[in-house]
């Protein structure tokens, strides 16, 4: 195992960090880490790293601190399992990643597959639900409210990203609703007696799954945050953010992004869909964003960041 290597991309223009991080990832040998500092959500750099390089590299993305986030990058060993197995896409989610082949086969045994389409409710609020959940395609976000009250997204789940971890360890019920935030999404349910079988074995397991958990936490209490205090253009503006992808000026933007109508957008924004729709036209209106055939197609994501800063 190589020493990990870290970058701090905070000096360098958006645009060009992809290619700095391809000429590190260049050098990376078999096993070692690339850590990369950034100072916002650097999904749509992983995002780009994994198009570039398709199962190539373990992503790991950790909030540290306002507007500080580390992007770890590990090089993935050869394997030879069948890249559909539930076992291949455990080894591509951080917590499992580290464990033997051996290990995450018992864990895929034991493993049950659901998948959704846009709205479904994978898992109910106040339910008992005895799983963690993977995203494997798609994504799936965590919703409150709903019914008579305004439905709240407080933030997405994508793949290789868990959700019910902090029920998996004090065993209570669902606090939130899992809805399906994509067109469809697929999603890998491991039960809390397997893991936890394997996790007496390999402690650090445990320890992987609280920083998952500890994660969540800052996500959920930066969007209550956002959603309490930032004005609409902003909260909207940071709900696309992630879709924006790292190159210079108005690009085509994350796949995913056009199959999310404007209703997400507006529930993850914390408001309503015709405030939303206001919101996505004077964003238009500034060249944050370009619309085809009434979807989101294009974004500027340095236009995005200024919004966001202009109005914070």
């Amino acid at each position: 195992m190589g020493q990990p290597a870290e970058i701090d991309l905070r000096g360098f223009p958006v645009w060009e960090r992809p290619d700095l991080v391809r000429k590190a990832l260049d050098r990376l040998p078999s096993g070692a880490s690339l850590t990369l500092i950034t100072e916002n959500e650097p999904r749509a750099l992983s995002a780009r790293v994994t198009q570039d390089r398709p199962d190539r590299f373990v992503v790991e993305t950790r909030r540290v601190a306002s507007r500080v986030w580390q992007l770890r990058l590990t090089h993935r060993t050869g394997e030879a399992s069948d890249r559909n197995s539930s076992a291949h896409h455990l080894g591509r989610c951080s917590p499992f990643s580290a464990l033997d082949a051996g290990v995450r086969e018992e864990l895929a045994g034991a493993a049950v597959w659901q998948t959704g389409r846009r709205g479904q409710t994978l898992v109910a609020e106040n339910i008992d639900w005895p799983f963690i959940g993977m995203v494997t395609e798609g994504i799936v976000a965590r919703a409150n409210g709903g019914g008579r009250e305004r439905e709240r997204i407080l933030y997405e789940i994508f793949p290789y990203e868990l959700f019910g971890v902090a029920e998996y360890f004090d065993r209570g019920l669902k606090m939130a609703r899992i809805a399906v935030f994509s067109k469809t999404v697929r999603v890998l349910k491991l039960p809390w007696e397997v893991v936890s079988r394997v996790a007496a074995r390999h402690p650090e397991l445990t320890t992987a799954l609280g920083i998952v958990m500890a994660q969540r936490l800052r996500l959920l209490a930066d969007a209550l945050s956002v959603q309490g205090s930032l004005p609409i253009l902003g909260r909207i503006a940071r709900v696309l953010l992630p879709y924006a992808m790292p190159e210079r000026g108005l690009v085509p933007a994350a796949a995913t992004l056009s199959s999310i109508t404007q209703s997400q957008i507006a529930a993850a924004g914390g408001t309503v869909k015709e405030v939303a729709a206001r919101a996505i036209a004077e964003l238009e209106g500034r060249n944050a964003l370009r619309r085809e055939h009434g979807h989101i197609r294009y974004l500027d994501r340095e236009v995005l960041l200024e919004l966001i800063q202009d109005v914070s």
